[in-house]
């Protein structure tokens, strides 16, 4: 009788597990499985971005094992914008980031895993809604991110420190005479990071660890496959790495915290010498109201400066190597920012940054740097039951979005003549007719980019939209402008890193995955001549 009965049940089953995949959106295989993706994705994210995009212009959604996480990713405006709604949280990818990128240690993370109740003013319902707001880590962390990073107080202040110590690091160069041999990537690795660390966490850090800049670039590599949480023999070398960084922070942070006075005056200045701006005070503040250890306040303070140069730093190089390569465009943009420049009382002249944000060549080359250069798997996972492109997927479902298919479509960036896949300056402008000061029309630039909702999405969206892009797009104008504005510059040749003569140019490094903007493998030698 179990002889014919097997048969029939082996049969029966087979049967039902087509049918269920049936219902199932199509898989993008891999060769050994949880193991082919997730290793091309951290070893040849080119390879794997072009397999992704060749599917999701079969089918708006594709299931893909990435490691331990079986995925949807999706494509389509409609689709994308689902996403960033009520329906759809970003809390279990933070805390993959927190744990294993940030080392935070799991007696920390028990806050996070213990409160349900949502980043919203408004708690969810469930077993956490009744904690008091002071105990709600979600919500008082985005507030907190709020405070200290939307408003114009914070942005204003970071604007002006950002500009003091970037302009020093500029006047180092003698005027009036010609410098050879500048790698432009290279010098803002070190310079503007320099500049934007001592804006935000203050001089100290620095001070402190003479290899600061070399230790967090080589940090800066590790978050995006660290936050997977694969065995750590797999990632034996990028835990290393973290653990080296997050003990600088760590012991910066033991040493400001010991000799600040946080009763006294410095804790509302925008910048003080000890833990710099609010940013990185109001930060340590809300990490001791929840009595964090110094570990994983080091690993905040880490994922901190990750989020303040992985993107804008990398951002910023390709804006000034497209402005090179076109000395038309280039000399647009020099005559363009004239106009946000303001004279202090130190007769130096400064930039306004919330003009530089209302200049639209500018505008328009930098969105299409971030278009054609942010490469982010925008992850999301699902509160309820959803219906994605006819697909009904179940709770708990982790939703991607890859901004590279977005950004990359040509039916809704491609112009004649200028494919998407191309860096076009004039991409985001139009051209319209206007009244000038004396009722004459004339010509002018207006930068456009409505009804871009799903398709532009570069810092997420929704509730969890990244909290530090004004600060983010405040620093890449800030220093394009300071060195548009303060040099002479002329290309000599594109250098491979090793700095030796390249035939090709520059093009996004492979080996970054999608989670920050894709830095050049190659770099600009150039000549410069500072003019003031």
């Amino acid at each position: 009788m179990l002889l014919l009965v097997l048969p029939l049940a082996t049969t029966f089953l087979n049967k039902q597990n087509h049918e269920n995949r049936s219902h199932q959106p199509p898989r993008l295989g891999e060769t050994i499985p949880y193991v082919s993706n997730i290793w091309q994705y951290m070893t040849n994210n080119r390879l794997f971005m072009t397999r992704v995009r060749q599917i999701l212009k079969e089918t708006p959604i594709v299931q893909c094992q990435l490691g331990p996480m079986n995925t949807y990713l999706v494509t389509g405006s409609s689709n994308v914008s689902l996403g960033f709604r009520s329906s759809f949280t970003s809390e279990p990818w933070i805390l993959r980031i927190l744990e294993n990128a940030g080392g935070y240690t799991s007696t920390d993370m028990a806050h996070y895993y213990a409160d349900r109740s949502g980043a919203t003013s408004r708690p969810r319902r469930g077993p956490s809604e009744l904690l008091p707001p002071e105990k709600r880590i979600w919500h008082t962390s985005h507030r907190m991110h709020d405070d200290t990073l939307i408003h114009a107080r914070p942005i204003n202040a970071f604007a002006t420190s950002f500009q003091g110590f970037f302009a020093q690091e500029l006047e180092a160069f003698p005027a009036s005479e010609w410098v050879e041999n500048i790698e432009i990537f290279s010098f803002l690795k070190s310079n503007m990071t320099a500049a934007a660390t001592r804006a935000v966490v203050g001089p100290r850090i620095m001070d402190q660890n003479p290899d600061f800049i070399d230790a967090f670039w080589q940090y800066e590599k590790t978050p995006a496959t660290l936050a997977f949480g694969l065995p750590p023999w797999i990632n034996r070398r990028a835990v290393r790495i973290r653990d080296r960084f997050g003990a600088i922070c760590r012991e910066w942070y033991d040493l400001a915290d010991r000799d600040f006075d946080w009763e006294g005056p410095d804790r509302e200045a925008d910048w003080e010498p000890n833990f710099g701006s609010q940013v990185s005070k109001g930060l340590a503040l809300w990490a001791k109201s929840f009595a964090f250890s110094s570990q994983s306040i080091g690993g905040a303070f880490a994922l901190l400066l990750s989020g303040l140069h992985s993107n804008v730093i990398p951002i910023c190089g390709w804006v000034m190597f497209e402005l090179l390569q076109n000395p038309e465009l280039y000399l647009a943009v020099k005559e363009e920012i004239t106009e946000a420049e303001i004279t202090n009382q130190d007769s130096k002249v400064y930039f306004d940054h919330q003009k530089l944000t209302s200049l639209p060549l500018l505008q328009s080359v930098f969105t299409e740097v971030m278009r054609l250069h942010v490469s982010v798997l925008i992850t999301r996972t699902s509160m309820e039951n959803v219906t994605i492109a006819g697909y009904t997927l179940p709770k708990g479902s982790i939703v991607q979005a890859p901004t590279e298919v977005a950004h990359l479509d040509e039916s809704t960036w491609g112009k004649p003549g200028h494919p998407a896949s191309e860096f076009w300056g004039y991409r985001h402008v139009k051209e319209i007719e206007t009244a000038d000061e004396t009722g004459n029309v004339v010509k002018k630039l207006e930068f456009f980019m409505s009804g871009k909702t799903g398709t532009f999405f570069p810092y997420g969206g929704g509730i969890s939209i990244c909290a530090g892009r004004f600060i983010a797009n405040a620093e890449v104008l800030l220093a394009v402008s300071m060195l548009v504005s303060r040099f002479d510059i002329e290309f000599v040749e594109w250098v491979k890193p090793d700095g030796s003569f390249s035939e090709r140019a520059a093009i996004d490094d492979i080996r970054y995955a999608n989670a920050v903007a894709k830095p050049p493998d190659r770099d600009m030698k150039v000549r410069w001549r500072r003019l003031w």
